[in-house]
């Protein structure tokens, strides 16, 4: 349970930055390189009236929905706190919605871009919902500042909407393509980079050290037990940070089940963007099998654990985690498909999401870890 203690309170400050800075991640994604600017339609306008794109994606439909929700419940926590619900809404509702339009029709002036009305709705649509989801966690948590409620009628706990975000961030990377199902966190394709900035006279692949490293047998024995390792680890800190929001079990059943129904969606969709319209369920591998089943069964043993045991244990899980997805052999099908995937794709709002699933075990161990503190014993 959430601790009311002065230590556990969310700082203004830093919902305030992130809400800044996710205004100039999505304009620097929808507008890079920034360069050679020229008109390149009749109108910078023109989007509006010539209709729905014949082609499109859920993929690139959700990415852009999903980026402009997170960016719409960021600045309505950050700015917009001691607001009205209708009045935060409605202030950065319109603020996105004004954002999505320039920067559609910015894009107009950029090579190889193309503005889409599709795009607009999905981000109009995005920010919305995600402005009235930032509005509903800031009524609740001034409602709890002015009194306590009793256990017996608290639906969910007091204390910061921190956890809500990362519920809602955790979901936004499963749309993010990777090989283990509910990996987050892999560093290997950045520090590859990096090595090869180097230019260093014969650069290591890491993929290979990698390989040498589980031995010829990887794929068939040490990929499964490490994707059903990398599960479990994952759904065991996702159902932490839904006990520490929510108390009863049943209603932490239905936080629970809604946030896999969303996750295997979105990991549905980002499998049909690799590897076509007919493997939407290529993620239920063995190992992904496996890992769903044991960390289900855990889930029911951590409920019963005290909050600073839970945060323990979800915190040493999640270092576990990230190391094996760092470490897990590479599969050159899944690394071939993907390549053709990610063409052309990495400068859109698609980038975006892979920064917030390449930072997000980093964040809630930081989340755990101060639960993990003294003042986390002082619970409601």
């Amino acid at each position: 349970m959430i601790d009311l203690s002065p230590t556990e309170l969310p700082s203004g400050r830093l919902m305030r930055a992130l809400g800044a800075g996710f205004v100039a991640s999505i304009v620097i994604a929808t507008l890079y390189p920034l360069s050679d600017w020229k008109l390149h339609t009749g109108s910078a306008w023109a989007f509006l009236w010539q209709g729905l794109p014949r082609f499109w994606t859920w993929f690139d439909l959700l990415s852009n929905l999903f980026a402009y929700l997170l960016l719409g419940l960021l600045l309505t926590l950050g700015w917009l706190k001691r607001a009205p619900s209708a009045t935060a809404v409605g202030v950065v509702g319109l603020f996105c919605v004004a954002l999505s339009f320039g920067l559609e029709a910015a894009q107009s002036f950029l090579p190889g871009r193309v503005p889409s009305l599709l795009d607009w709705i999905a981000n109009s649509f995005g920010a919305v919902v995600g402005s009235w989801i930032g509005a509903q966690l800031n009524r609740s948590d001034r409602r709890d500042r002015r009194r306590v409620i009793p256990v017996a009628e608290r639906w969910f706990e007091q204390g910061s909407p921190a956890g809500w975000v990362m519920l809602l961030l955790w979901i936004s990377t499963q749309l993010v393509p990777q090989r283990l199902l509910f990996a987050t966190g892999n560093l290997r394709p950045l520090l590859q980079r990096l090595v090869n900035t180097l230019d260093l006279p014969d650069p290591p692949d890491l993929a290979l050290l990698t390989e040498a490293l589980w031995g010829e047998a990887a794929p068939a024995v040490w990929g499964v037990a490490i994707e059903a390792a990398v599960v479990v680890c994952a759904v065991c800190a996702t159902g932490s940070i839904a006990f520490a929001l929510v108390r009863g079990s049943r209603r932490r059943l239905i936080v629970l089940l809604s946030t896999a129904i969303a996750a295997f969606g979105l990991r549905s969709i980002a499998m049909q963007g690799v590897y076509g319209p007919d493997e939407a369920f290529a993620w239920l591998t063995p190992g992904a099998q496996g890992g769903l089943l044991v960390g289900t069964i855990a889930l029911y043993g951590l409920e019963t654990l005290s909050p600073r045991a839970r945060a323990t244990i979800a915190l040493t899980l999640l270092v576990i985690g990230t190391l094996l997805v760092n470490l897990a052999p590479p599969d050159r099908y899944f690394e071939d498909a993907l390549a053709g995937f990610s063409s052309g794709r990495l400068v859109n709002l698609q980038g975006l999401l892979r920064l917030i699933a390449l930072a997000w075990p980093l964040i809630a161990m930081a989340w755990f870890w101060r639960r993990t503190g003294r003042s986390a014993g002082r619970s409601l």
